[in-house]
């Protein structure tokens, strides 16, 4: 786990090595568990190949608990809460139906300007900036949106910096024009579809309660046959649809090759995961995995986001000890120019970070949040570590009230995923089952 190596073993190579963990690395000790089992030739290859990896730094490396000065780290994001509205009704909202609840409303061309001069002010010379359009349904403001990428690309020459930009809908107000938009000023966007239409039309309502299923389909599909510069076709599955493996499926049938599907979070509200839910979990993203599996048999490539790690280079040394950058690199702003860490933050006393207009960040704030490092955790001891800088530090205080101390059910989730995207990976590499 401290390398970040891998290794592919046979038989008798996990064998030895289970026998060398069951007694704390005593070789005469393992090796003479293992005589009636192997060969001693054999035992002895084995552990020639051991004793060459450990001294590679590849196996049964010591921990380094390396840190990194996170708090000299300048702003990069911001996810603009362009809307505290929304035009449906999602059972599971985190965010109160849209507006957090805090004031509905929608962010005005003002606030969000003043809200892009304070990235290139806090940005400093970092030269790649990173816009997220949020809510409740930020298509809402979708005026404002146009009018503030404009204002964007005009800074860009100027300042010298470039903006990236994301757009999370539910599709609802996507139309031919929005989709150019998108389109023309190279928009990543996040669709939101929970997968097979009933499941979708329980979750999903428009304000009526009707569906919304046979609304966005369409619509979203047309934003994915526009080939915009990036996407992903988001779900939510529940403690009430745990079987969303063939939501996933419904998605790739569906024509869609770039998907996400996140567990529902939050207080025990009768759709957020939790502990008892986790081996129906589990056992669901192995039947996932095989679905993906299929799929790469058949020459399709899908781009399932939790399964996408890179296992020859990964994510830079911050974020594998830090997690996301919230409170230090990224930021959420409210409709009315308030700061916080994220946006799952937005309206918790305490997480209160400034405003835009008067352009100051509460520093005090920021260093709670640069200080929270794998090192200074329980997760020290998981093997999954570095590949999520920590868990969420929002759900981390939402859960247990505390930036250091992980909310185990979503660890659990998140080691299962890594070992999956393991498997996928090396699945992918050499073509075996």
């Amino acid at each position: 786990m401290n390398s970040g190596a891998v290794h592919v073993l046979d038989q008798p190579a996990y064998l030895l090595l289970a026998a060398l963990m069951e007694t704390n690395g005593d070789c005469r000790q393992a090796r003479k568990r293992l005589a009636d089992q192997l060969p001693a030739h054999t035992l002895d290859e084995v552990w020639q190949e051991i004793e060459q990896l450990h001294q590679q730094g590849a196996l049964f490396t010591e921990l380094d608990a390396v840190r990194v000065d996170t708090g000299q780290m300048v702003l990069k994001a911001l996810c603009l809460n362009a809307a505290h509205l929304c035009n449906m009704n999602c059972k599971y909202c985190f965010a109160a139906q849209g507006d957090f609840g805090m004031k509905p409303g929608l962010m005005s061309f003002d606030v969000a300007q003043k809200a892009v001069d304070f990235l290139i002010v806090h940005s400093k010379g970092r030269r790649h900036l990173e816009i997220d359009f949020f809510g409740g349904e930020p298509l809402l403001a979708a005026g404002m949106l146009q009018q503030l990428v404009q204002y964007c690309r005009a800074l860009e020459p100027i300042h010298n910096k470039e903006f990236a930009f994301t757009l999370t809908t539910n599709a609802l107000l996507l139309d031919t024009d929005i989709i150019e938009w998108v389109i023309a000023n190279k928009i990543g966007v996040i669709l939101s579809l929970d997968g097979r239409q009933r499941v979708h039309d329980q979750y999903r309502p428009l304000k009526d309660g009707s569906g919304s299923y046979a609304a966005v389909v369409p619509k979203i599909k047309a934003m994915v046959a526009a080939n915009p510069v990036s996407y992903y076709v988001r779900g939510t599955f529940t403690r009430q649809n745990l079987d969303f493996a063939e939501d996933c499926r419904h998605l790739l049938e569906l024509g869609f090759s770039a998907l996400s599907l996140e567990p529902a979070v939050g207080p025990d509200n009768g759709y957020a995961i939790q502990d008892a839910d986790l081996p129906r979990v589990k056992q669901e993203y192995e039947r996932l995995t095989e679905i993906l599996m299929e799929r790469s048999r058949s020459g399709q490539a899908v781009h399932f986001y939790h399964f996408n790690l890179d296992m020859q280079k990964g994510p830079c040394l911050a974020k594998r000890l830090t997690g996301c950058g919230a409170g230090v690199e990224y930021l959420t702003v409210t409709p009315e120019g308030d700061l916080y860490p994220c946006h799952q933050l937005v309206g918790e006393a305490g997480f209160l970070m400034g405003n835009v207009v008067q352009g100051e960040i509460d520093y005090g704030i920021k260093q709670r949040f640069s200080t929270c490092q794998v090192h200074d955790k329980e997760c020290v001891r998981c093997w999954a570590r570095y590949y999520c800088g920590g868990g969420c530090l929002a759900q981390a205080y939402l859960q247990n009230g505390d930036l250091n101390k992980p909310y185990p059910v979503s660890c659990e989730m998140h080691r299962k995923r890594v070992e999956a995207s393991i498997f996928l990976d090396y699945y992918r590499r050499i073509g075996k089952t």
